[in-house]
């Protein structure tokens, strides 16, 4: 069964090791293993600073306790950014297609208009079929295509950027 939460503090390393592994397993999310050299400190740190501020919010996807997967909202730090958050996902390969995402978005959706976020943006490779299916499942639509975007084992892809924005 699917369990999703916000994070706390004592899911740094639990996090951290998260994060690892979908770097490690996965050439979808934006950094590659090498470059991702975050402690669990440093971990513990971002979940305060999300956890801190009105417009964010970091949930995790558990399974038997284990993470497996996570999500980020980003709300905007400036005035004219803060009703907008971007969002950041990952879920083990594992457990793909077993409701983790579906869970971690529904309860994003949820919690955007009470937190003053009208606006939910991310990028997501356009070869991304099941994610960008999902994404649209949720009422997000595509918004545009940043053309050579990413840098992925020496090949050029292309991102949809795109948003759910509340009321439209």
């Amino acid at each position: 069964m699917i369990h999703t939460r916000p994070a706390v503090r004592d899911d740094a390393e639990q996090l951290l090791t998260l994060r690892r592994t979908l770097f490690a397993e996965t050439s979808l999310l934006l950094w590659e293993p090498a470059e991702f050299v975050s402690t669990a400190q440093q971990e513990s740190q971002f979940i305060e600073r999300m956890a801190s501020r009105t417009n964010s919010l970091l949930l995790l996807g558990l399974t038997s306790g284990k993470a497996v997967g996570f999500l980020a909202a980003m709300g905007g730090e400036r005035n004219r950014l803060r009703h907008s958050a971007l969002l950041a996902l990952g879920v083990l390969r594992e457990h793909w297609s077993h409701g983790v995402a579906s869970g971690m978005l529904g309860q994003v959706m949820a919690w955007a208009p009470g937190a003053g976020v009208k606006r939910l943006e991310l990028t997501v490779h356009t070869s991304n079929d099941r994610a960008v299916s999902l994404y649209r499942k949720f009422g997000f639509e595509i918004e545009g295509t940043r053309r050579s975007s990413l840098l992925v084992d020496g090949v050029f892809k292309d991102e949809y950027l795109m948003a759910h924005v509340a009321g439209i």
